[in-house]
């Protein structure tokens, strides 16, 4: 049975979405940066109860089923494009058209680019300190999970923060 996130079509639908400028720039780039923020909390849940699964087939299947199951995951994102996201997303340009929104669209984009290298997991990729990589044997199956949910809420952390401080920009 393939690991699978509910909602993932719609999930990526906000990146493909056509962007119509509306009169008040700020306040569209604000109220999209919101949906962003939002999109990223979808998928930081969806990911993280999806790897709560995975914990339970790693241990009562063993780590190849696992590592299949990640990998038909991995299939599915390769098929989102998310890997090409700075360059294409319409709302990620729209919002780096204001040089205010950029560490922002940076934080977003390394949230996906985290979030969405998942098969770290399997294969011990996992850094956990500046030059220090962990594998299963090192901190066990929930161990490694550990490691990579707090990666993944720890991303997510910084696109609130980066959030947070594009919410009180006033126009020029």
């Amino acid at each position: 049975m393939p690991i699978e996130i509910p909602g993932l079509s719609t999930l990526y639908g906000i990146h493909r979405r056509t962007i119509e400028r509306q009169n008040d720039i700020l306040a569209q780039r604000k109220q999209l940066a919101t949906e962003l923020r939002d999109n990223c909390r979808a998928w930081s849940a969806a990911l993280l109860r999806t790897f709560d699964e995975a914990i339970r087939r790693w241990e009562n299947e063993g780590r190849n089923a696992a590592r299949a199951e990640v990998e038909e995951l991995i299939h599915d994102f390769m098929s989102l494009d998310y890997y090409s996201l700075e360059e294409t997303s319409p709302i990620l340009k729209f919002l780096r058209e204001d040089d205010r929104f950029n560490d922002f669209t940076s934080a977003c984009a390394a949230f996906y680019r985290s979030a969405l290298g998942v098969k770290r997991l399997v294969y011990g990729d996992i850094e956990t300190s500046p030059g220090r990589y962990v594998s299963s044997g090192d901190v066990g199956v929930e161990g490694m999970v550990g490691i990579w949910r707090q990666e993944v809420e720890r991303m997510f952390e910084t696109v609130s923060r980066e959030h947070m401080k594009i919410r009180i920009i006033v126009p020029r």
